[in-house]
């Protein structure tokens, strides 16, 4: 369906949205219940034709498993993460505070995966402040921070990538922070509502670039309300905007768009411009003084007055500004730092008072502007916000059912259940494989699937246009239990006796140590398989009449081991001038990481500190450093949680060095052959240290460090962890 522009927002309303279709945009100031992310594909969260569609329970570590389990193909084909109603609580949204996720998705998806409450807007809350740090290619949308014990839920967004905010209401502070290292492009915050007016010493919201450069990001139908400072304060004059940029430790900005937004001032102003290279408003209403405070006038116990000014829509510095279809009312306190004239562009843009002339265009000055004719936005309270972003009339027909368990093979008998999230919805299905109708068996209970068969249901409700009719097919078979390996694997400083049992009578267990899928030419477990070295157990239980088990696997790190993360982590050993080998193990816990492990005269800082460098690149393979650029001479594809040894043969004197990789279970790989020392330590006269990090999508963790043929002492000397 696609809705006319020229149509009102009640009529507006008055429409559903189809099963297939996201909202269209209606030019708005604020909110309105028809702005979606646009920049990348996103799948709308009330849309139940999208290809996958996984129900999980209200806690982080549910959402957290079921984004780490998303692939590249889910992804791109459509994904929607529903979360049962309830409240979820965060750790804070300072800097500081443990984030809620980290780490996770991937800014390789061509299309975002949406998490989105199942039952529609605010029946999930937020509490206590949510932070998310360096999380790729998802989309948060209809979730409600709500005040909790005093402690009003703000939120976080801090070296995201690709991600996006959507129909939000946010009653704490907003802050979408860049990061040391990561250029935090491709953010969209479409309908985020800060409804409220407060006595505080803060911004309502800071989009701050702290080391790493922002770009490329929207703000597409916000509402912001202001933020007055304590009166009388003590020691330095609080400073308050709504909507402030900041920049910090070389932090940039760049290619930045405000779009259908509302902004009310703070104190100093409504917006902060900051050093901004690249600010395009279209479609804005930016207020201050007489026009801001009919809507928020001045609170008790906030600076007020003479005291509280509150006469700016904006102040700053920047360039590159440019403005269309606006509304401005109240001073414009930039000044020239950065550019003489500010604004580049400006057109059909309605403003109190003349400013200085922008490069092109013209301001149109009305100086009658006020509260009454200058369009201010409907006020966005709950009722209001229900109205628009509510589920009912959102879709025409019934969500589809969800089969728990789903298919698959089965060693047992399975208890199968039917859920539909849409209220009071009827399912019916079959068992023979037959497309169901309204005359097939009516849903009731969990029934017993006890034998191979094709269970297809679909759902009904009222007016609602039919569920699509889904399908899965159960294996019921004689199947040995999976093998379980304990310890489930993980990083020890010293061998490991790991114990395999299994739980089929009279099956036998096979087991490898190289990564290789056993079989019954494999080795035969008979008691505690004695782990010395890091390795990839791999385990098979085999009876004669049953089908074999499924493969458990459980991947060991013998040694002292050592995490990279966003921080630093180096490693000394005997300095080396002339030709030498070293070799260690390496496992990437995501499947598109930016993990980096290098050595250097020195400890590392950055990238720059590296003579030689292999990475588990963003693009899923390992590749190497040659001088200026990355390269493989074999491209090697890597996964998620397998070990891979690493080699390096170096040849200081002539600065050049090759890599071979051999993938747990598999044959070595030339990943490097005669490359070049990074280029800027083309004069490097001996290496000394191994140096890793991990930037985005998860981290990497690097043991058993060994020289030559000498195994690495057992405590390292000379380890720290630093942050740039």
């Amino acid at each position: 369906m696609r809705i006319k522009a020229c149509l009102s927002l009640l009529a507006l309303l008055a429409l559903p949205f189809t099963a297939v279709a996201k909202p269209e945009r209606v030019v708005s100031f604020g909110a309105n219940g028809t702005h979606w992310p646009e920049l990348i594909p996103t799948p709308f969260m009330y849309d139940n034709t999208v290809a996958n569609i996984v129900e999980v329970p209200c806690n982080w570590t549910a959402i957290r498993n079921a984004i780490q389990g998303v692939t590249a193909n889910q992804a791109n084909s459509g994904t929607l993460i529903l979360v049962a109603p309830g409240e979820l609580a965060g750790n804070g949204s300072s800097s500081g505070s443990d984030p809620v996720l980290e780490s996770i998705g991937s800014a390789t998806w061509a299309q975002r995966v949406t998490v989105a409450p199942r039952d529609g807007y605010g029946t999930v809350k937020w509490k206590n402040g949510i932070r998310f740090l360096k999380v790729f290619g998802i989309c948060f949308a209809g979730f409600e921070s709500i005040e909790s014990g005093g402690v009003k839920s703000g939120v976080k967004l801090q070296g995201c990538r690709r991600s996006a905010l959507a129909w939000i209401k946010c009653v704490g502070h907003f802050g979408a922070y860049g990061t040391d290292g990561i250029t935090t492009e491709g953010v969209e915050i479409v309908e985020l509502v800060q409804p409220n007016h407060y006595v505080v010493n803060d911004d309502a919201a800071d989009i701050y670039a702290g080391g790493g450069p922002i770009t490329g990001w929207r703000f597409d139908g916000c509402y912001h309300a202001p933020r007055f400072y304590e009166y009388p304060y003590t020691g330095g004059k609080p400073h308050t905007d709504t909507f402030q940029f900041a920049t910090a430790s070389g932090g940039t900005y760049g290619d930045m768009t405000l779009r259908d937004s509302a902004y009310f001032s703070s104190n100093n102003c409504a917006i902060q411009t900051g050093n901004v290279n690249g600010l395009d408003l279209e479609h804005c209403y930016v207020v201050s003084d007489t026009v801001s405070l009919s809507r928020y006038p001045w609170l008790p116990g906030g600076a007020s007055g003479e005291n509280g000014a509150t006469k700016n829509a904006f102040n700053g510095s920047g360039k590159n500004l440019t403005a269309k279809d606006c509304t401005f009312y109240g001073g414009m306190a930039l000044n020239q730092t950065d550019s003489p004239t500010p604004w580049s562009h400006v057109q059909n843009t309605r403003t109190s008072k003349a400013y200085n002339a922008p490069a092109s265009g013209a301001w149109t000055v009305d100086t009658g502007m006020n509260a009454g004719n200058s369009g201010m936005p409907p006020m966005p309270n709950d009722a209001y916000l229900d109205n628009i972003w509510k589920n009912p009339g959102a879709t025409t027909s019934v969500s589809r059912p969800v089969f728990i368990p789903g298919g698959g093979t089965y060693g047992a008998p399975q208890q199968v259940s039917l859920t539909c999230s849409t209220a009071g919805a009827t399912i019916y299905y079959t068992t023979n494989g037959t497309t169901p109708t309204t005359s097939s068996t009516r849903y009731a209970g969990p029934f017993t699937v006890s034998a191979t068969s094709t269970i297809k249901a679909f759902a009904t409700s009222g007016t609602l246009d039919p569920s699509g009719v889904q399908s899965a097919d159960y294996r019921i078979v004689n199947l040995v239990a999976t093998p379980v390996i304990s310890p489930e694997g993980g990083l020890f400083s010293t061998a490991q006796p790991a114990t395999i049992t299994c739980a089929t009578s009279g099956a036998t267990i096979y087991y490898t140590l190289d990564g290789t899928t056993p079989s019954t030419s494999s080795s035969v477990y008979q008691g505690p398989v004695l782990i010395s070295s890091s390795a990839t157990l791999k385990a098979i239980g085999i009876k004669t009449g049953a089908e074999n088990s499924p493969v458990a696997s459980a991947t060991f790190g013998i040694g002292d081991s050592y995490v990279g993360s966003e921080a630093w982590t180096n490693v000394t050993f005997p300095s080396q001038p002339a030709q030498f080998t070293i070799r260690w193990n390496a496992i990437p816990d995501g499947p598109n990481i930016d993990g980096v492990t290098g050595l250097g005269p020195a400890s590392a800082d950055g990238y720059e500190d590296l003579a030689c460098i292999t990475r588990f690149a963003t693009t899923g393979v390992i590749e190497a450093r040659n001088g200026g650029v990355y390269s493989a001479v074999n491209p090697l594809t890597y996964e998620a949680g397998k070990l891979y040894r690493f080699e390096f043969n170096v040849n200081v004197a002539a600065k050049r060095y090759s890599v071979v990789v051999t993938p747990d279970g598999g044959a070595p790989v030339v990943i490097a052959q005669d490359y070049a020392f990074r280029t800027q330590q083309a004069t490097a006269a001996s290496l000394n240290h191994v140096s890793l990090v991990t930037l985005a999508g998860g981290s990497h963790m690097v043991s058993d460090i060994t020289l030559g043929s000498t195994p690495a002492p057992t405590a390292p000397t000379g380890l720290r962890v630093t942050s740039n």
